[in-house]
């Protein structure tokens, strides 16, 4: 692949700025100043376990859980997940419109070469009163080239708005990744959960089936009727109706968990059934302050960037009301004879300036300016209300984290009494000295003591996934796909995220 000199670009980039610089002002329209957001100094959800000053694990938060498996699954997902892909294609996209863009301070500049073969009639006489005849050839071998000069900035505004989407487009990959890493983890939870909640109904089955024993040996020796028994097979069939359902709802979360790892589902279930347990959040976390929000969460980065490639569409729009420059030129060799033409009497050339202005337009350009400015307008308060909602999320987050594992821990004591109910009940029901609906009764309050025990247990980590993801962790400042084909990539992608510090 032949790459075209750089002596070039930098040539016209030169004499760009040299005449661009001879005129003031030479960039209308609003210099863009980064808007200045409102946030609350804490956090007011803030409870016991939640650290506003120390620092987050941002990065990689999944590691708070200490779980292996959930370790290898988030890198499977970020290996393979389709959408991740698709947003770092995305990626490619706008790098190559921000070139598109930044192609128009050089000159275009285009290599003629043709061949012609003409005759005119014998009847036909030029102004002289002389038939021209042939049949004659035409050859011809040149450059033709055409500038704009930009003037009033036209350009330069186009090239901040695709410098501006460029990095929005990296933060929309950004906040996929930040999607998809609290998904998985979710998706995990929720599988854990379901397991757990299996290992309940299976373990009241077991002592479901050993009171259906009782009753039978019971009722055998006359000590209690056939209604206990029925009673007791019924409680047993009503338990085990539960395990469809869950093997149900975890068929469905083993393949919700595939797509996010861009996988089918063969072996997966088998990783997953590995006797793990539900992911325990720590006790405490650091969330840091509100303001972190503005510089963490993606959506909200990117919210800006949108707000920042919209004003600067407002210069672009207002440079069209102004008058533009080109320089235009070609130089060639024609000859009627192919031999001839590399004589340097055989050249031609052309050059010149040429200044347009559209200033009667029906007032269709002064409109293009007013509906830049209404985008821009909406760009803001949809960055404005994004924040608002972001703030929303963080606050319900940090509720329920806090409340989650409160739950958690009224069911534990409650399923500890209720196993204890249990097993009173069992052995007052054995001598005679308790009725038996007191002990159904009792074995039914235990399965949803557990089962709600272990519902609140997944709940409290997924609350605290919850909160990462509405705190916008799961990427890395600095770090951005780039691509491998093209050598100049680092240097653009630098362009690109030069706001990281923001």
């Amino acid at each position: 692949m032949i790459r075209r000199p750089r002596t070039i670009p930098c040539l016209a980039l030169a004499i760009s700025s040299a005449l661009g610089g001879m005129i003031s002002g030479c960039k209308v329209g609003p210099d863009y100043v980064r808007p200045d957001l409102p946030m609350p100094e804490d956090w007011a959800q803030a409870r016991p376990g939640i650290e506003t000053d120390g620092q987050p694990n941002w990065d990689q938060w999944w590691d708070t859980f200490n779980d292996p498996v959930l370790n290898s699954l988030i890198a499977e997902a970020d290996a393979n997940n389709r959408t991740l892909q698709v947003a770092v294609a995305r990626i490619d996209e706008y790098r190559a419109r921000y070139s598109i863009a930044s192609s128009d301070l050089y000159p275009d500049i285009r290599s003629i070469a043709g061949y012609s073969r003409a005759r005119v009639s014998d009847t036909d006489f030029d102004q002289a009163g002389y038939s021209v005849g042939g049949p004659f050839n035409n050859w011809g071998l040149g450059l033709d080239a055409s500038w704009e000069i930009d003037l009033f900035g036209r350009i330069a505004r186009s090239i901040e708005a695709a410098t501006a989407e460029w990095e929005g487009i990296i933060e929309d990959w950004r906040d996929v990744m930040v999607t998809l890493r609290a998904d998985v983890a979710s998706s995990y939870i929720s599988v854990r959960t379901l397991q757990g909640r299996r290992k309940v109904v299976l373990a009241n089955l077991e002592a479901s089936q050993k009171l259906v024993e009782l009753t039978r040996n019971m009722q055998s020796s006359g000590a209690n009727s056939m209604l206990d028994v029925s009673q007791a097979e019924a409680q047993y069939f009503q338990f085990e109706a539960q395990l469809p359902r869950i093997e149900l709802q975890l068929a469905r979360e083993i393949s919700n968990l595939a797509v996010l790892l861009g996988r089918d589902q063969e072996g997966l279930a088998a990783t997953l059934e590995d006797g793990g347990h539900i992911p325990t959040p720590p006790g405490e976390i650091a969330v840091g302050i509100p303001a972190d929000l503005i510089r963490r969460r993606p959506d909200l980065r990117a919210a800006e960037r949108a707000v920042a490639a919209a004003t600067a569409r407002i210069g672009a729009s207002e440079a069209r009301l102004y008058p533009t420059l080109k320089l235009s030129g070609s130089f060639a060799f024609t000859a009627s004879n192919f031999n001839d033409i590399w004589n340097w009497s055989s050249r031609t050339y052309q050059g010149g300036a040429g200044v347009a202005w559209d200033f009667f337009n029906g007032g269709r350009l002064k409109a293009g300016v007013e509906e830049a400015e209404a985008v821009t307008k909406q760009a803001l308060l949809q960055y404005e209300q994004k924040a608002l909602v972001a703030l929303a999320e963080v606050e319900t987050a940090l509720a329920g984290f806090a409340l989650s594992a409160r739950e958690r821990d009224i069911l534990t004591s409650g399923s500890k009494a209720g196993q204890e109910a249990v097993r009173l009940a069992t052995l007052q029901y054995s001598v005679g000295t308790l009725d038996f609906l007191s002990v159904l009764t009792a074995q039914q309050q235990l399965l949803a003591l557990e089962d709600e025990r272990v519902q609140a247990t997944g709940m409290s980590a997924e609350t605290l996934v919850e909160i990462y993801r509405a705190l916008g962790g799961g990427w890395t400042p600095g770090i951005v796909p780039l691509d491998e084909e093209d050598p100049e990539s680092n240097d653009a992608t630098t362009v690109a995220s030069g706001k990281e510090s923001a």
